[in-house]
């Protein structure tokens, strides 16, 4: 059966925390926000260490969180590195077989819509469309429910393999590599939820199109 977490907000998540160093509680909310069992975080640590203890020598425990077919898991390693686009996932997923798959997970609760806010192209018959237009579609953005969840099909799924065989040094090596790419998104997300509590607003969200 699939585990469903509920997403914490930032303030919420910082009263399990017995820090108050700001960049410390980022990186962890960055990572474990999802994660069920926070009162086993350890923050006399780093987060590193934390993901090490808690995830990769925990691994098998932590994998059946996610019991998802080969093709759900697969798309969801990609939408956690790619630009999120709604059809992203086709040019490496059959197209029906995507589109089924997308479907399960927003069911499921794994994932939900951003949608987009470009407006859509007013055709006018006396105007030729340039070519790069003609099969453009307007796309949604798709948003993991948490960063946990994000997280493990960011850098644990991918890295599985290298897990199971208790490499977790060279993991760790490939996490922090990319750790500051990673965050990018979290402290996105995290500033539209700020600007929503500050300015008394809902739908705070990017803008994106075609380029």
């Amino acid at each position: 059966m699939l585990l469903k977490r509920k997403n914490i907000d930032f303030n919420h998540f910082a009263k399990f925390c017995n820090t108050s160093a700001l960049a410390k509680i980022f990186d962890f909310y960055s990572v474990f926000e999802g994660f069920e069992s926070l009162d086993s975080l350890n923050f006399e640590e780093d987060v590193f260490e934390n993901i090490e203890y808690l995830l990769l020598k925990n691994y098998l425990h932590i994998k059946d969180y996610f019991k998802l077919d080969e093709t759900a898991s697969y798309a969801l390693s990609l939408l956690a590195k790619n630009n999120r686009k709604r059809f992203s996932i086709n040019r490496k997923i059959q197209h029906f077989k995507a589109l089924s798959t997308l479907k399960y997970l927003l069911r499921a609760g794994i994932i939900k819509l951003e949608h987009s806010k470009e407006a859509k192209r007013i055709k006018d018959k006396r105007q030729k469309l340039k070519k790069e237009l003609r099969s453009y579609v307007i796309q949604d953005k798709i948003i993991f429910a948490n960063h946990f969840t994000r997280f493990f099909f960011y850098f644990l799924k991918p890295n599985e393999k290298l897990i199971l065989q208790n490499h977790y040094e060279e993991v760790l090596g490939l996490i922090k590599e990319k750790f500051e790419l990673y965050q990018s998104f979290c402290f996105e997300q995290l500033s539209r939820e700020l600007l929503e509590k500050k300015f008394q607003v809902s739908g705070v969200q990017s803008y994106w199109d075609k380029n």
